[in-house]
């Protein structure tokens, strides 16, 4: 099983601590499908090991996790690109992706503005932005899947296997979007008084970087097991 993740503990942590861990470690490969190596060892060693890790700013990010930490930074937004007829372009809009919260990133959206998939009246607006569509066009520009409406407010996207739905629907959510799951199709929130720039971009973000995660990691993975 590939490696997703290695777990440093220090090896004087009462026994409850250690298992604690190890239970997490467990969680971790349960979810993703992924190894999480636990490695204990003395204070000197691990801060030793953390000064090296983090000395390789290219390669390797450290990040405190104790009491009254900081919460992680929301996600910077990409830049806007823009095809010849001026649309979004949402297939060169990334070069890369942020780790996903699952895994400790920064989530695209702050816990004070989520998006959510509200249950009010669907509200009249300008027929020239059509935000229901233009969420269905850019998923399937980023990811290849196909959206339909669903349920009032909702998009249901048809994913490979229930699998694969349930794993995007779960990392969606930590992203601060809300999102469901129903066998093999994940829901994502719509609406069509939505702004381009606002809750349209986040949608397709998540779901963008959620996708590209499992595609290179987690299915790929399973894959080769």
């Amino acid at each position: 099983m590939p490696i997703g993740a290695v777990i440093l503990v220090d090896d004087t942590l009462p026994s409850d601590g250690l298992d604690g861990w190890r239970q997490a470690a467990r969680d971790f490969s349960r979810a993703t499908g992924l190894e999480a190596r636990l490695m204990t060892g003395d204070e000197a060693g691990l801060t030793t090991l953390t000064s090296s890790l983090a000395a390789q700013a290219d390669r390797w990010a450290t990040q405190s996790l104790e009491d009254g930490a900081a919460a992680p930074p929301q996600m910077t937004a990409a830049p806007f690109e823009w095809t010849d007829d001026g649309r979004p372009d949402w297939a060169r809009m990334w070069t890369s992706f942020c780790e996903l919260a699952l895994y400790g990133g920064p989530p695209h959206r702050g816990p004070d503005d989520p998006v959510r998939a509200e249950v009010s009246p669907i509200v009249m607006i300008d027929a020239g932005f059509d935000a229901v569509a233009e969420i269905r066009r850019g998923i399937l520009e980023t990811t290849g899947l196909f959206a339909e409406p669903m349920d009032e407010g909702w998009l249901a996207v048809t994913c490979d296997d229930p699998r694969m739905a349930a794993w995007l629907c779960a990392s969606i959510i930590l992203e601060n979007v809300d999102a469901r799951c129903d066998d093999d199709l994940l829901l994502v929130p719509a609406r069509p008084e939505w702004t381009l720039q606002d809750q349209v971009k986040s949608v397709v973000t998540v779901v963008a970087k959620t996708h590209h995660y499992w595609a290179a990691h987690v299915a790929a993975a399973a894959s080769a097991a």
